[in-house]
């Protein structure tokens, strides 16, 4: 039985098969189904765009979102030095 997307997923889906985001971020969308998958993803651009569409799916302010996805690219960058 196939998986029903949430409107979320469709959304993410959206966004990361925009062909300048593949090129910048160097990821497959087909890879990503879920806002799920891309949170859980190594790829940095991928993760953010699943925080932003996850956390803007849960009535969270702007501010806050930004504040979330900024402290995650800060640690992941720090990991990869």
């Amino acid at each position: 039985m196939p998986m029903e997307l949430r409107a979320k997923d469709k959304l993410l889906q959206a966004v990361l098969r925009e062909r300048i985001l593949c090129k910048f971020g160097e990821y497959d969308p087909d890879d990503y189904l879920t806002v799920d998958d891309a949170i859980e993803s190594d790829n940095e651009v991928v993760s953010a765009v699943g925080r932003i569409i996850e956390r803007q799916s849960s009535n969270v302010s702007d501010k806050d979102i930004y504040r979330e996805v900024c402290n995650h690219l800060s640690r992941v960058s720090s990991l990869s030095y």
